[in-house]
């Protein structure tokens, strides 16, 4: 599939359907005109809301990386396999040219990205959020990871990496569409699956994984925990001036990563003092005195 997808000429995917938004179907089923870059074509974004130019810079990113990933598991796989007698199974001998493929779509994926996938925009040069092959590119950022912000949670490059950063400054800003700043003086990253003025939690997650200023994620940490009202559970999204209007009471993506971001910070040797503590938590320690005396237990 991502093979097949890496052309422009491709039919193997086509999608239309009658729609209220224009984000939620494609033109003649299949999208705008795009030229090859040997990066992988999508139609629609992490959002489940079309694209405008068909190669997404972060779901590339985020492919390269995990095609990264698998090359590593199918060499072991491959030594593994060469080793012993006694695996000798059928389905197995594919690996050496799977492990082959994986290599090479990684490479063209990174490659397209290195070569089409940054833009000069407002005096600086970023990557691109969406680009046709043909030159054309559009700067802004989703909340919905993969994203911009996420680049450094995918693995694609580092917190530090001067090319990240610019792009991050311009995300982070009013140069971002879909950035919002209202009265409530949170700042956040929305997007067009629920318009304007929505921000969403889940950006400001992102923000605070890939940030390595323990003041910013403090910060970021308070705001969370207050954009969780009345339930105390993190919404999809919020309006930029209150509380009061927000959608889904309950989003289970954003919980689990906000979860997941408490974890990392309070373990963290530098950050645990963003939640306020004056020790790292020793994880494995905690776990052990929860253990429970199996003998007491009922049945």
């Amino acid at each position: 599939t991502l093979s097949e997808m890496q052309s422009c000429s491709s039919r193997a995917y086509t999608f239309q359907r009658s729609a209220q938004e224009p984000t939620d179907t494609l033109s003649h089923g299949v999208g705008f005109p795009c030229k090859d870059t040997g990066m992988v074509r999508t139609h629609f974004r992490p959002s489940d809301d079309a694209v405008i130019y068909d190669f997404n810079i972060p779901g590339n990113a985020m492919a390269a990386v995990e095609l990264g990933r698998l090359t590593l598991l199918l060499e072991s796989l491959c030594a593994l396999y060469d080793s012993r007698s006694d695996l000798q199974f059928p389905w197995a001998t594919g690996l050496p040219q799977l492990e082959a493929l994986s290599r090479t779509l990684e490479a063209s994926i990174r490659g397209g990205i290195s070569a089409h996938g940054t833009m000069q925009f407002n005096g600086q040069r970023v990557f691109a959020y969406e680009v046709d092959g043909f030159g054309n590119s559009v700067f802004m950022d989703d909340a919905n990871v993969p994203s911009l912000l996420s680049l450094p949670l995918l693995g694609y490059v580092s917190r530090r990496d001067p090319l990240y950063l610019a792009t991050r400054q311009l995300v982070l800003s009013d140069s971002n569409p879909w950035y919002f700043k209202g009265s409530l003086g949170i700042g956040g990253v929305g997007g067009p699956h629920l318009g304007v003025p929505m921000i969403w939690p889940m950006s400001l997650i992102v923000q605070a994984w890939t940030s390595d200023d323990v003041d910013e994620v403090a910060m970021l940490l308070r705001q969370l925990i207050s954009t969780a009202t009345p339930n105390s559970l993190i919404h999809e999204s919020f309006h930029k001036d209150t509380f009061a209007i927000f959608s889904r009471p309950w989003f289970a993506w954003a919980n689990t990563f906000f979860g997941d971001l408490v974890l990392q910070v309070v373990t963290d040797p530098v950050m645990h003092s963003a939640a306020n503590l004056s020790k790292p938590v020793d994880l494995v320690a905690l776990v052990q005195g929860w253990s429970v005396d199996q003998s007491k237990l009922v049945i």
